[in-house]
Formats: C-alpha cells, sequence, structure tokens
C-alpha cells in the first residue's frame, strides 16, 4: 500500500480544510455586519450538513479515493466510501459548493443588470451550467484526470475517456449543475434589504430576529438535504439494478482492491 502524501494530495487535502474554513469566516463576518444570518453562512451550514450523503454517494459511485489521504472515522454512513472518506470532505464541501455559488450568484447578478433579465430564469440558468463545467473541471479534472480520486465504473456510453483509468461519469457533472442552480438562485436573488427567499420567508413566519435565524438555517438544511438525496436517488438505482459497469478492469490504486461491483 502506498502511504505518501504527494504534493497534489496535499494541495487537495489543504483545499478541503482551508476553502471550508474561509468561506465559513467570511460568512460570520457578513452575518455580524449584516446583523443577520447572511446568506452565505446558509450556503455554508446547508454544504456541510449534507456532506454526510458523499459517502453514500462515492459507493454508489465507485469512487475511490488515494490511501494516503487521512481518513475519517469509520462510522456509518461515513464509512461506505470504499477505503474510507477523506477527512478533508465534510469542511471541504463548503468550499465545493460556494465556490460555484458565488461564481454563478456575481455572473447572474452582472447580467441582470446589464440586460434586465428577469432574476429567477438567469439565477438558474447560470447556476446550471456554472454548476456544470465545475464538475468538470473539479471532478473530471483536478479529480480524475490527476488521480485525486478515481472511478471504478461507470454508466456505459455515458463517461468522458471511458474504459480508462480516468473516466468520469458525465451525469454527475449533471447532478452538479441541478444543485447549482438551486444555491445560485438562493445565494444571488436578493430583495431591497439584500434578503433571499428563505430569508424573506422566515421573516414572515417569525417574531423576533432570532426566531428568523433559527428559521432559515433550519430550512436551509432541509432544503440542502432534500436536493442532494434527490439528485443522488438516480445514481443509487442504476447501481443497484446493476447498469453501472464500464470499467478499465485494472487497479485504481497500488495494494488497495477496487471496490466490488
Amino acid at each position: 500500500m502506498n502511504d505518501e502524501m504527494t504534493p497534489l494530495l496535499v494541495a487537495s487535502n489543504f483545499f478541503g480544510w482551508a476553502s471550508g474554513i474561509l468561506f465559513t469566516i467570511a460568512g460570520i463576518y457578513l452575518s455580524i455586519r449584516n446583523r443577520r444570518v447572511h446568506p452565505l453562512l446558509l450556503l455554508c451550514i446547508s454544504a456541510i450538513s449534507f456532506s454526510w450523503i458523499e459517502a453514500p454517494y462515492d459507493w454508489a459511485m465507485y469512487a475511490q479515493f488515494p490511501p494516503a489521504l487521512p481518513r475519517m472515522p469509520p462510522w456509518w454512513p461515513l464509512n461506505m466510501t470504499w477505503g474510507g472518506l477523506p477527512s478533508s470532505v465534510p469542511l471541504g464541501y463548503i468550499g465545493y459548493f460556494c465556490i460555484p455559488a458565488v461564481t454563478g450568484a456575481a455572473i447572474g447578478k452582472r447580467l441582470v443588470a446589464r440586460f434586465g433579465w428577469r432574476q429567477p430564469i438567469i439565477y438558474l440558468t447560470v447556476g446550471l451550467i456554472v454548476g456544470f463545467c465545475w464538475a468538470l473541471i473539479f471532478n473530471a479534472g483536478l479529480g480524475a484526470r490527476l488521480g485525486v480520486f478515481y472511478y471504478a465504473y461507470v454508466i456505459p456510453g455515458l463517461g468522458l475517456f471511458e474504459g480508462t483509468l480516468h473516466q468520469y461519469p458525465i451525469y454527475d457533472a449533471i447532478a452538479m449543475g441541478i444543485q447549482m442552480m438551486v444555491f445560485t438562485y438562493l445565494l444571488g436573488r436578493r430583495d431591497e434589504q439584500g434578503r433571499n427567499v428563505i430569508e424573506m420567508w422566515a421573516d414572515k413566519v417569525s417574531k423576533t430576529r432570532a426566531q428568523a435565524a433559527v428559521v432559515s438555517i433550519v430550512t436551509v438544511i432541509v432544503i440542502g438535504n432534500v436536493l442532494y438525496a434527490a439528485v443522488f436517488a438516480p445514481h443509487l438505482i442504476t447501481k443497484q439494478l446493476g447498469y453501472v459497469t464500464s470499467g478499465s478492469g485494472e487497479q485504481l490504486f497500488p495494494g488497495v482492491p477496487n471496490q466490488p461491483r
């Protein structure tokens, strides 16, 4: 078993921890400045709340990580990732989802200001495109192409570089695009007071600012988990039905057996 942390793995591990911490600090700062829970902090909370689904998602997608990466304790369901879930994943989810959401919201805002287009359509469309492209860059490029993680099997006909060590399931990028439609909308669309749709609803059903904050946090956690579960469900179904069968057949990482089908 190769337990050496290469510079690439060190960088990916650092990205997970650092990006999560930095975005959370930014969200807290903006919340304190605005005296209410900022949409960015809501997104951070939502992302880390559904990070537990990553392990079942990995299992359904036949995703594996290098053995050198530090792992989370083998608690269920975090132990569903074959070989263990990297310890940087929970905080890394914050950066992974915030980067395309912030990017999509910024692009959407400029398009709305420049052309006067309707906010819902713009933010949803931009979120879908940015999320899809982000998954291709991060998962297919930095991940599967450089070896930060590999996919042992994909659905035949639906993988980039199919049949090779670096194959990537294109439906993963579609799932990311769907998620980012919602997160970009929640982060980008605001009223005159800077509130997103969750905050506006929370203010209507709450009597105090503290109650509104609690309602906003609970709501965004529920939305995040339900949304991730919805895009995860097709992957789980196709795996269980035995449709995920295309792979190179070679061992992904030295000394570590591939996840069996």
